[in-house]
């Protein structure tokens, strides 16, 4: 029996991330309301407050489960930096409310996604790999590790803008230039 209230806790939780997830992928930090998230996810406001405390607090645990879904599903490998960029370009195209939660998170918070404390482990593994990868000569040190991230990740958000692919062939002819701009930037020769 003492199971049964863990296991609506962690399911009342996950359905409030869900919720507040489209929320503030639709509508940014701003935009979002408390009340809609609570009842798209059936519960009480006061409830919400109580498993997240606050507005804040909710919206950092919404993206950094994007965040983390996302490393989950995409792992980083500094000597494919190109495979690395087109998977990350398929994730973002399959999960757009990802791609929208980051970019309300720059626009409404001026912050930095990467220096979340979520995210600060798989950043330094990032920049320890790619670091590594430089002196083995695979990829180009003129960039510092950062710099190489930031890159990747902005040649992998190229479409994100714009209407999604029409078909397979556009999305895969979006993937191909994603890698080959990921190659040709970074990739030692």
């Amino acid at each position: 029996m003492s199971n049964g209230p863990k296991r609506n806790a962690a399911r009342t939780r996950e359905k409030l991330l869900e919720a507040a997830i489209e929320e503030f992928a639709a509508n940014g930090f701003a935009g979002a309301r408390i009340d809609r998230i609570a009842a798209a996810a059936g519960i009480s406001k006061p409830m919400l407050y109580a498993y997240f405390g606050d507005k804040d607090a909710l919206f950092e645990a919404a993206l950094t489960q994007e965040i983390m879904a996302a490393a989950d599903l995409d792992r980083f490998d500094p000597y494919d930096l190109e495979d690395y960029a087109g998977r990350t370009y398929d994730l973002l195209a399959t999960r757009p409310q990802l791609w929208r939660l980051l970019t309300w998170h720059h626009l409404e918070r001026g912050q930095d996604i990467l220096l979340l404390p979520a995210g600060q482990d798989l950043l330094k593994a990032k920049q320890e790999g790619i670091a590594k990868a430089q002196t083995e000569g695979r990829i180009r040190r003129d960039f510092a590790p950062m710099d190489v991230i930031r890159l990747v990740a902005a040649l992998s958000q190229l479409w994100c803008m714009s209407e999604p692919a029409r078909s397979k062939r556009e999305h895969n002819a979006r993937r191909t230039t994603v890698k080959r701009a990921v190659a040709r930037l970074l990739i030692e020769s």
